[in-house]
């Protein structure tokens, strides 16, 4: 059987070509993402100062008691310093050469530094002498050696490395689920046009088990073949996704790519493995069918759809629906593509996999415009679809996924990003904001709130923490949104509404919370709370106030200086400031600019520069989106044209027959358009479907809106360049097929 199977991979290469480019794509894709998770994993930044060090000490950026998956813990927002008096102790220790202390960004409180570097002295092992140094630290410090040691020079290697490595996560779980359902939708078409080569080969004598046997072999030499060929393309790939990453700010400029053996391996296994497991499953049929009956069904479909794809189909529906109502019932706010972008995945391959039944409601229903259209040509047009809905159905699954995926998942996002602007929006409560590079003046917040016609001014900043005591889960653990204002501004710039106590009292170390999230914790006025600071400092406040605030207000106000001294910055440089409703607001905001251009390093800009921010804020963690968007897209967009070349190659036969009953070239290119038609609007139809079952009911939920928000362009230009597609990959094969003499083609072998 081996000899025969590398006989049918040299003489028939052809037939494997499309099989053969589905795995070298979906692996080259596949190793890109985990190479992306790698460098996640690994977050190696190369060290400039601290390159004489051979261990690095720094303060932990990273949060153990979350509550959350130990192994992925949330990444403290602000600068994590240690004692500077720790130097000393460390001097003191075996094998330390010399040490020196580092301030890599701003001032350093007193007593603090940002790392502390160590050299070994001759002789000394580095892992030995990283072990005594890390049993003299507590909790809160952490050594760093090799490309580690670099972390404590770029603070946001931390944070970036995780969202690379969660975004890639993202990009392999959706590039597996695609780029299985491509490969097998290929070697299941790719197995279905040889029924002849199978039906011979049981006719003389070779068994079941001998066909699957030739079927594993087959597929297993293609795919090692196809995944060896894609490990350079896939490291291309990888690195300029990176790259890209970078260059938008996603990934922090100094991360190292990292890309080695495990993912390329782990690509190659998961190719094979999906490779065998699509063969054998669609071989499976073929094997066993009784030699007769093969050569009986070598033109003719079969079952409509096999138990196990029906299964696989109402399981993969299931967990879309599933995931959609976890979207619409659970899921709020910024959190909502989490699952919604699973669910448009899945309700689009679930579609594709019902796809055979699917094919054949959608033949009926387009069966009437296209005889109409058509005539002759398109009543052949129709009887083919019929007749072949195996094979028309193996061509339309890709569809539905490009044309689900695209706008699904744009759409998804679109919506989303509208209804969290005007979240922000609404809460945000100024008219104007005026800046400092250096921090404000004793007093001057007081001078502004005195200023004619301003309601009030408060200064703004904001970090992350959590509640430590009493035991409190933050969203998603990670983190409680901490704002500073000033208590003489803070009403009338924040969308809060004071219940109990007064922001005059909110001084010192004291907080304002949400009355809800206080009977949540069984806090009222004047409990202590304890907080963890994002400089992983540990901090005891009392509750000054509490208040009402509009859902997804997931906030904890602090004073502006209380906050500050947990913060790199260590100041607030911006204030924000809200105009008396009875007032002009040209006139106010031309006194507030005279009165700031009146003193040093002070400028007046609208609330629109907050809307900026957030907006470029939106674009630079869409980017990533968009990037899987084109990812995906452009492998269901490879597999819709792999799928359709093929399968119109495989019809050269039926072409020449056609032909010599009396069909004119002409004629065969109309029917072949028209096929096409059925195909992509069919797909398009499907889904569009697939993902409005998730579009409609976020768009409802989060904008009360029956459409979801986004340039219609989006779903035309998606639609227009798949049906170009489909068409274009359908007709130029089917070109090339009948360029030649009908008699020859008659002849031509499947």
């Amino acid at each position: 059987m081996m000899q025969l199977a590398l006989r049918t991979l040299r003489f028939r290469a052809g037939m494997f070509a499309a099989a053969f480019l589905a795995m070298f794509f979906a692996a080259a894709m596949m190793m890109a993402t985990g190479g992306l998770v790698e460098t996640g994993t690994r977050s190696a930044v190369a060290p400039r100062e601290l390159a004489s060090a051979d261990v690095v000490v720094a303060g932990d950026q990273e949060y153990h008691d979350s509550g959350g998956d130990p192994d992925e813990p949330p990444i403290l927002p602000e600068r994590v310093r240690v004692d500077a008096g720790l130097e000393a102790r460390l001097s003191a220790l075996a094998g330390v050469r010399d040490t020196t202390s580092y301030v890599f960004e701003g001032e350093a409180p007193t007593g603090t530094v940002d790392a502390i570097g160590v050299v070994a002295a001759p002789g000394t092992d580095v892992d030995e002498l990283r072990k005594r140094i890390a049993a003299a630290l507590d909790d809160r410090t952490v050594t760093l050696v090799g490309d580690q040691r670099g972390q404590a020079e770029l603070r946001e290697a931390k944070s970036s490395a995780v969202t690379v490595m969660a975004l890639a996560g993202l990009f392999t779980a959706f590039a597996l689920l695609v780029s299985i359902f491509g490969v097998s939708s290929m070697l299941a078409l790719s197995i279905t046009q040889r029924h002849r080569d199978l039906a011979l080969l049981r006719a003389i004598g070779a068994t079941s088990r001998q066909l699957r046997r030739l079927i594993f072999r087959e597929t297993l030499m293609l795919s090692l073949i196809a995944t060896a060929l894609a490990v350079l393309p896939g490291q291309l790939l990888g690195r300029f996704m990176f790259d890209l990453l970078v260059d938008r700010g996603i990934a922090a400029e100094g991360v190292v790519f990292h890309q080695g053996w495990v993912p390329t391996a782990a690509a190659i296994a998961v190719a094979v493995v999906a490779a065998l497991a699509g063969a054998l499953a669609a071989g499976r049929r073929v094997s066993r069918i009784k030699p007769t009956q093969a050569l009986a069904e070598v033109s003719v479909d079969g079952r409509l759809i096999g138990g196990g794809r029906l299964l696989l189909a109402l399981v993969v529906l299931g967990g879309g629906l599933a995931l959609t109502i976890v979207t619409i019932a659970v899921m709020s706010g910024p959190l909502t593509p989490a699952t919604g972008a699973p669910a448009v995945i899945l309700l689009a391959i679930g579609a594709a996999l019902l796809a055979p039944v699917l094919t054949k409601i959608t033949t009926f229903v387009w069966q009437w415009p296209v005889r109409a259209i058509g005539g002759v040509t398109g009543q052949l047009a129709v009887l083919n679809a019929r007749g072949r809905s195996g094979r028309l159905a193996a061509v339309m699954g890709p569809v539905i996924l490009l044309t689900a995926v695209s706008t699904g998942l744009l759409y998804l996002q679109t919506t989303s990003d509208e209804a969290d602007r005007r979240t922000f929006a609404e809460n945000l409560v100024a008219d104007a904001v005026l800046t400092t590079e250096a921090g404000f003046d004793p007093g001057v917040v007081e001078q502004v709130n005195n200023l004619p016609g301003v309601a009030g001014a408060s200064e703004y900043l904001d970090s992350l923490g959590f509640i430590e005591n009493p035991k409190d889960s933050s969203p998603l653990n990670e983190g409680w949104n901490l704002q500073g204002v000033s208590p003489v501004g803070a009403e009338a710039t924040t969308p809060v509404k004071i219940t109990a106590g007064s922001f005059a009292d909110l001084r010192d170390d004291t907080i304002a919370i949400d009355e809800q999230h206080a009977r949540k914790l069984g806090v009222g006025l004047g409990d202590a709370i304890t907080l963890r600071m994002g400089d992983n400092t540990a901090l005891d406040v009392q509750v000054a106030a509490l208040f009402s605030a509009p859902d997804g207000y997931d906030t904890l106000l602090l004073p502006a200086d209380t906050l500050a001294a947990h913060t790199t910055a260590g100041a607030a440089t911006r204030m924000l400031v809200s105009f008396d409703e009875d007032t002009d607001p040209a006139r106010v905001k031309t006194e507030l600019t005279d009165w700031a251009s009146a003193r040093d390093g002070f400028a007046v800009s609208d609330r629109d520069v907050l809307l900026g921010e957030f907006d470029e804020q939106k674009r630079t963690a869409n980017f990533a989106i968009y990037i899987m968007v084109v990812m995906i897209a452009g492998y269901s967009a490879i597999t819709v044209i792999n799928t359709l070349a093929s399968s119109m190659t495989a019809r050269r036969r039926e072409f020449g027959l056609q032909r010599l009953a009396g069909s004119t070239r002409r004629q065969v290119m109309q029917m072949v358009g028209l096929e096409g038609v059925i195909v992509a609007l069919s797909g398009v139809v499907l889904g569009t479907a697939a993902a409005v079952a998730i579009l409609v009911p976020v768009s409802l939920k989060r904008l009360d809106t029956l459409l979801p928000v986004g340039s219609p362009w989006i779903y035309v230009t998606t639609v227009g360049l798949t049906m170009l597609l489909t068409l274009l990959a359908m007709l130029l094969p089917a070109w090339r097929a009948t360029r030649g003499r009908p008699a020859e083609a008659a002849l031509a072998v499947e």
